[in-house]
């Protein structure tokens, strides 16, 4: 009688191991988790090159007064941020839209390089 009573709990237990549980929250896909975590890390990285152009005399700022010049240097310092292009093509790439402001891409790429 032991012998079942004993069988009858181990199985109960062994059971309730084996069954699912229903996660109540919906988990994120890792790959959009992570690229949340990098937007924001790039996001850090940016703010913190902009304080250190207030430490450097020679650095002008650049006119990004429209919305399409500012996606558009978002876009290339991500790139180079994120190892996509050198730091020679973004500094190419800004010359030909701003071609006075040769030192502030240049600063801009190393600040990006160091920070990584």
């Amino acid at each position: 009688m032991k012998q079942y009573l004993l069988f009858a709990i181990l199985s109960g237990y062994l059971l309730t191991g084996c069954s699912a549980t229903k996660d109540p929250v919906p988990q994120q896909p890792l790959y959009k988790v992570a690229e949340s975590k990098k937007t924001q890390i790039y996001q850090t990285t940016m703010g913190k090159l902009a304080l250190s152009t207030r430490e450097d005399p020679r650095y002008q700022r650049i006119a990004l007064e429209t919305a399409e010049n500012k996606a558009w240097f978002k876009a290339w310092t991500y790139k180079l941020w994120n190892r996509e292009i050198t730091k020679r093509e973004f500094v190419a790439e800004g010359v030909k839209q701003y071609p006075e402001r040769r030192y502030e891409f240049e600063f801009v790429a190393e600040g990006l390089n160091l920070q990584q």
